[in-house]
């Protein structure tokens, strides 16, 4: 089962790299194999936010649709997913954000991650760590788009 953990620092400010995680309505638009997005629902709080999403992630004419609760932790500055239904056996997807000053911040970024289909998941596993730089690449450039 791939596990990635990365910690990276960032010249943007906190709350707004948090905000462009939680733009999941968006992920289409610049996420690589993401064919569709949309928040299905949305609750919150003073203390937490809930995001019951779709994503459509496909490559070629290989294309499944998966639904996942985002739960983010106003005051911890986390954001934790996991699956609800579709082709993810097993998720833990974890965003911590903490600030160094009021431009930067520093990500603590935590994936593991489990298929159902086996034979998927023996493909997925050998292409993980290329798929998850070219993803992680995308957040940064969207957000270089998006806030400067």
């Amino acid at each position: 089962m791939p596990i990635k953990k990365v910690v990276k620092k960032f010249n943007f400010p906190k709350n707004d790299l948090i905000e462009l995680v939680l733009d999941i309505d968006s992920y289409n638009e610049f996420l690589p194999w993401c064919k569709s997005s949309k928040i299905l629902k949305i609750d919150e709080d003073n203390a937490k936010k809930i995001i019951h999403a779709d994503l459509e992630i496909g490559y070629k004419l290989i294309a499944d649709t998966y639904t996942s609760e985002v739960f983010f932790d106003k005051k911890k500055s986390e954001i934790i997913v996991k699956p609800l239904s579709g082709p993810i056996k097993k998720l833990s997807n974890i965003w911590s954000f903490k600030e160094i000053d009021k431009y930067s911040c520093e990500v603590n970024f935590f994936i593991e991650i489990e298929l159902n289909n086996l034979l998927f998941n023996s493909m997925f596993s050998k292409f993980f760590d290329i798929g998850f730089e070219k993803i992680l690449s995308s957040f940064e450039d969207r957000a270089k788009d998006k806030l400067t």
